[in-house]
């Protein structure tokens, strides 16, 4: 018998990453603007500039990688069914 929950969670890990693929331009644009502004934070506070380098060197991954996306949309797919119901 085949599990409907795996199932689920198969075919919304496809979607994210479809998503994730269409979308590539803009988080790459998000991830640049937000190195910039890191970089920039950097200078006047070091631990407030290297906090905010991390979700911008993310993003940066995210945009220029397979395997992150792919890494990222099977996390996003497990969070999204964690609570759901069996029917």
């Amino acid at each position: 018998m085949y599990n409907r929950r795996r199932l689920r969670r198969e075919r919304l890990e496809i979607y994210l990453v479809y998503l994730i693929r269409a979308y590539r331009g803009v988080i790459l644009t998000v991830g640049l603007l937000l190195l910039g502004y890191a970089m920039m934070v950097m200078f006047s506070n070091l631990v407030a500039g290297s906090i905010l380098l991390l979700p911008a060197i993310y993003l940066l991954l995210v945009s220029s990688s397979d395997q992150v996306t792919l890494y990222t949309a099977r996390l996003g797919a497990w969070i999204g069914t964690l609570g759901g119901k069996d029917d």
